[in-house]
């Protein structure tokens, strides 16, 4: 799917850390994670089909 660069803008992730708090993030905003750099929606979208986690 072609998502636009404005719609990834407008697009919200909020991920919980281990710790219980919350951080928000727009979805073409790059965050680092597991030693990584990914845009939010990369990583949530990593994050909800297993990709981290597996042995």
């Amino acid at each position: 799917m072609l998502v636009k660069e404005q719609d990834l803008a407008n697009t919200r992730y909020r991920f919980t850390l281990e710790d219980g708090s919350t951080v928000e993030l727009a979805g073409n905003e790059t965050v680092e994670y597991d030693g990584e750099t990914h845009t939010a929606a990369n990583l949530f979208d990593a994050l909800k089909e297993g990709y981290y986690g597996r042995l």
